[in-house]
């Protein structure tokens, strides 16, 4: 079977708009093209009921010299799925964040309580540094730190790693855009036609330049492309474990 590539999927998107290739279109309306085209194969990977499909989850090393807390993962990276593992050491428990750190690490000292004897009694704490030793905990934020450019996931750890550690976690991507014409989307089973090509019909029916009598077919196919999806969540079926009942006898 001939690769599918991204000019082939241009090629057939384009007869849409009444040409027989995309390279017959004004180049804005290439550019429309290949935009609902990425928009239809990121939508494989994110789709929107979000149930994201296993194929989309990719395997990351992260690499934590002494005294580094955090690290900065891929901007492909939109979550964390599964649980990290600190190589050689064991499974990594999840923080819900920043304040967890500090609640980890802050003391308990006195209770205020008001002249008066009346009203609420305050706790207060004691903020300690951070602890150094066999990193147990991790937790994940993408908060500006006041010079981002784009939004950044980062990857921290806790207590502070006091040597060198490898983190290997499964993380949930964004495939990077189809750009060159030889460029191959990847979809499991090459099902490219069936899944990523009507979706991307069905998000160019909001194109200005389309005029067919058809959207309802289209629209319809297209829905039963994210349908089709859906069934790729995961490549193993029978989850949970093997029971085997006693057998009747005598």
């Amino acid at each position: 079977m001939a690769a599918i590539t991204y000019l082939s999927l241009k090629d057939q998107l384009s007869s849409m708009l009444g040409a027989d290739a995309v390279a017959d279109l004004p180049q804005i309306d290439q550019d429309r093209i290949g935009i609902y085209i990425n928009q239809a194969y990121r939508e494989c990977y994110t789709p929107i009921d979000g149930k994201r499909p296993m194929w989309a989850e990719k395997k990351f090393n992260l690499s934590f010299a002494a005294d580094q807390a955090g690290a900065d993962l891929t901007h492909q990276i939109t979550s964390v799925d599964k649980i990290p593992v600190l190589v050689g050491e064991g499974p990594l428990s999840p923080m819900t964040g920043p304040e967890a750190e500090i609640r980890a690490r802050s003391l308990f000292s006195w209770d205020f309580r008001s002249p008066s004897g009346r009203g609420l009694n305050f706790p207060h704490y004691k903020d300690n540094e951070p602890e150094k030793g066999r990193p147990i905990w991790y937790y994940i934020d993408n908060r500006d730190h006041g010079t981002d450019l784009k939004v950044v996931n980062r990857f921290y750890l806790y207590p502070v790693p006091e040597q060198a550690y490898e983190v290997e976690l499964y993380a949930n991507i964004v495939p990077s855009d189809l750009s060159l014409d030889t460029d191959e989307p990847r979809i499991p089973a090459d099902l490219v036609w069936d899944i990523l090509y009507p979706i991307a019909q069905g998000k160019l029916l909001a194109d200005p330049r389309y005029n067919g009598d058809n959207k309802e077919f289209i629209a319809r196919m297209s829905d039963e492309a994210r349908k089709r999806l859906r069934t790729l969540v995961s490549p193993q079926k029978h989850k949970g474990s093997l029971r085997l009942g006693k057998r009747v006898g005598w």
